[in-house]
């Protein structure tokens, strides 16, 4: 059973839908999952299945769409990690708020750049109990900077440089289409299939949106991780490459488990066999530990 519902993150209104199971006993109170989307993602499109999976299996679960994008309100196209991390955060107050939800079993599930929001998250926030991410990074430096020269992070540094001088001095931030910003050709080409199919999914986003990225290293945050931390991986993906995966789970405290999807990019993940083998290890994990 699905129902969209709205909470407020700092005054915006935050577009969310609420998954449950078909019939729970009158009175009982649910273990729940907040579902995090990646870069510039919106609650339509990709989590959706994992969301009814989880309900199937007895949990409420939550995705929502960031300030900004999709049905929220907010500045269009504003990236800022440390924002979205707060609409987290004003996810699990409103689950807890709920009649279905036990405010005590509270789980954070995140996807690419939604997984380093999520590691982040609870390493600040004690109400989150357990922890499933996948395809994600440690070091945004290292996921951005992979296969460039050091002339061409010296370029791409001077560029950002100058971009945020305009907007602080001029107010005028530059903005790029996601064409211009993706550079990888597996999310060229499912950005351009997905938009077709959702064009609400077609945002800009400023310039210095890649540096945010750039600074993102979530794998400083995991030492504060006192939770139990599942971590998935896909040995084919070119957008946040395998290595990541083993060097966050490296660092990782135990509780901890690893998944490397064999043969599976980065996009993969979210269909078909390989999609059974994510949502399968992240279901698992929620079932031993929230």
């Amino acid at each position: 059973m699905k129902k969209y519902v709205e909470f407020y993150s700092e005054g915006c209104r935050i577009a969310a839908d609420l998954y449950l199971p078909d019939s729970c006993a009158e009175g009982q109170r649910l273990p729940a999952v907040i579902l995090c989307h990646g870069f510039s993602g919106i609650r339509t499109i990709l989590l959706p299945p994992y969301a009814e999976e989880m309900a199937g299996s007895g949990f409420a679960a939550l995705v929502f769409d960031y300030r900004g994008f999709g049905g929220s309100e907010g500045e269009r196209g504003r990236l800022v990690p440390a924002e979205q991390r707060v609409d987290i955060r004003n996810a699990i107050t409103f689950m807890q708020s709920l009649d279905e939800v036990d405010p005590r079993r509270i789980g954070l599930w995140g996807t690419s750049f939604g997984g380093a929001n999520a590691i982040c998250t609870a390493a600040v926030d004690r109400r989150v109990k357990c922890l499933s991410v996948q395809i994600t990074f440690g070091s945004g430096e290292r996921m951005v900077g992979a296969g460039m020269g050091e002339e061409e992070k010296q370029k791409l540094h001077a560029t950002l440089d100058k971009a945020w001088q305009r907007a602080v001095v001029k107010n005028k931030p530059m903005m790029l289409a996601m064409e211009q910003i993706l550079t990888d050709d597996d999310s060229r080409a499912f950005y351009a299939r997905t938009v077709a199919e959702h064009p609400e999914f077609k945002t800009k986003l400023p310039l210095t949106t890649i540096r945010e990225s750039l600074e993102y290293r979530p794998e400083e945050c995991l030492e504060r991780v006192r939770v139990p931390v599942m971590f998935i991986g896909a040995t084919g993906d070119i957008v946040c490459p395998v290595a990541e995966t083993h060097a966050l789970y490296e660092k990782a405290r135990e509780p901890k488990g690893i998944v490397i999807i064999e043969g599976a990019r980065h996009y993969d993940v979210y269909e078909g066999e390989f999609f059974k083998q994510s949502c399968g290890a992240a279901l698992g994990w929620f079932k031993r530990y929230v």
